[in-house]
């Protein structure tokens, strides 16, 4: 999907190294393409959270796009930025990569709605509190919203907080963390978790060699 945005990604030169530990790789699959979804645990506090409230293992994804026969991930970390698909897959020993069922979505015309978006959200901050709207991102949020924004597609359904498991340990020390008190949270704030997007019925996995 991002073809003709990675020249104005990469050569910004913003890449998010040293934000997680390196890992051996996951499993192996055909080559990926350009409007994949790749997913991978990452650790620390925020993933342990993010594992917790989900019940998933996936705690951030990206979304693949090829330039000059090389693969890249566009991904909403600190900032949004761009990283190399082998890097990206180098931090996990968790790796998934899901396709858009209906290739025929991916068109010129949605191509260039992603340009025009994805230009638009370089750089910007992480989003700490999980707000849905676009002054500054996560992971799943950036994801859901490329596909919504360039082909209109919904991959999932957004839930809410209280869909998760907030009652965990883990996530309640970063909801301490981040909003001082449960009752802060935004309880009607649209929510996409990483592990909303696997299950997507829209995608499926892509094929292992």
């Amino acid at each position: 999907m991002f073809r003709y945005i990675a020249l104005l990604l990469v050569c910004t030169g913003i890449a998010a190294g040293g934000l997680f530990s390196f890992k051996k790789r996951g499993p192996q699959y055909e080559r990926l393409q350009t409007g994949d979804i790749v997913f991978q645990d990452t650790g620390g506090e925020q993933g342990a959270a993010v594992k917790a409230a989900t019940g998933s293992n996936y705690t951030h994804c990206g979304v693949v796009f090829e330039q000059d026969g090389k693969l890249y991930v566009l991904e909403a970390v600190q900032p949004v930025s761009v990283v190399t698909l082998d890097n990206f897959r180098k931090r996990s020993r968790i790796f998934h990569a899901r396709r858009l069922q209906d290739q025929g979505k991916l068109n010129q015309r949605a191509l260039q709605k992603a340009l025009n978006w994805g230009r638009s959200q370089l750089g910007k901050d992480y989003d700490l509190m999980f707000q849905w709207d676009d002054e500054t991102l996560y992971c799943s949020e950036l994801v859901w919203k490329i596909y919504k924004k360039s082909t209109d597609l919904e991959l999932c359904q957004p839930k809410t907080f209280k869909s998760y498991f907030l009652d965990r340990p883990e996530v309640r020390r970063v909801i301490a963390q981040r909003y001082g008190d449960p009752g802060k949270m935004p309880a009607k704030e649209p929510v996409v978790a990483p592990s909303d997007l696997a299950a997507s019925p829209l995608l499926e996995e892509v094929p292992r060699r």
